[in-house]
């Protein structure tokens, strides 16, 4: 009897030893850091993709009013729901809390609604879409070296700007940032592609005094002119 009770607390205690151990979790492979420090600041998107970022709010409006309509009659379009597509020419480098759109040869500050929200320092050079209001405002001279010494200019630069400046605000609500934008042809009225060939439009028009349109023909060897429809080499000219 002793015996019996012996073998089965030896066999009660030796069970632990015949358990088989709970398996361990596999180690978590390490987050994958970003390829660049973003320099975000104060930005906060509703999304942030690879060329795919919004802040505010996302636009909805499908057509864009060129800059140059808006810069031509500013009054006439003040008050109005406008959205405006272009090149970020410079952002604020304290906040984020205004960047400049440049489209061709004109360019406009944009603010945002209510400094409700915020664009990273980091995202000049990209194209944007912006939906908003524009405003006709008078920008004193310490507003407008306040703007200069965010944008990060010098002071001998800072000390240039004289007197108060008439202006056009576009106060956006919607902010969309994309990649980097595709170049305009100054002649044929397409965009250029990566490969730096001409995308015409369909009907093919060209602007008056550029290759190939009806009042400016290409002379009989068919040259271009120099800076016309991608052609960068020099050419003859009619």
């Amino acid at each position: 009897m002793k015996l019996a009770l012996t073998l089965v607390v030896v066999g009660a205690l030796g069970l632990p030893a015949f358990a088989q151990e709970p398996k361990k979790d596999a180690p978590k492979p390490e987050a994958q850091k970003p390829a660049a420090e973003r320099k975000l600041g104060l930005a906060k998107p509703i999304v942030f993709e690879k060329d795919n970022e919004v802040y505010g709010a996302k636009p909805a409006m499908n057509k864009a009013l060129a800059l140059a309509e808006l810069m031509k009659d500013p009054k006439a379009q003040e008050g109005k729901a406008i959205r405006l597509d272009g090149e970020i020419e410079g952002v604020c480098q304290a906040k984020g809390c205004w960047l400049t759109l440049k489209d061709g040869d004109q360019s406009v500050r944009v603010k945002f609604k209510d400094y409700a929200f915020f664009v990273p320092l980091d995202v000049a050079g990209r194209a944007v879409t912006v939906e908003g209001k524009a405003e006709v405002k008078i920008v004193t001279e310490a507003m407008r070296r306040h703007y200069a010494i965010d944008a990060g200019k010098s002071k001998e630069e800072v000390e240039k700007i004289k007197g108060d400046e008439t202006t056009v605000i576009f106060m956006a609500d919607a902010v969309k940032v994309g990649g980097a934008p595709l170049k305009k042809d100054g002649c044929c009225e397409g965009e250029v592609d990566a490969s730096g060939e001409v995308k015409k439009p369909a009907d093919g028009a060209k602007k008056e005094g550029c290759c190939g349109s009806d009042k400016d023909k290409k002379p009989a060897d068919g040259a271009k002119k120099e800076g016309c429809c991608g052609d960068k080499s020099d050419a003859k000219k009619g």
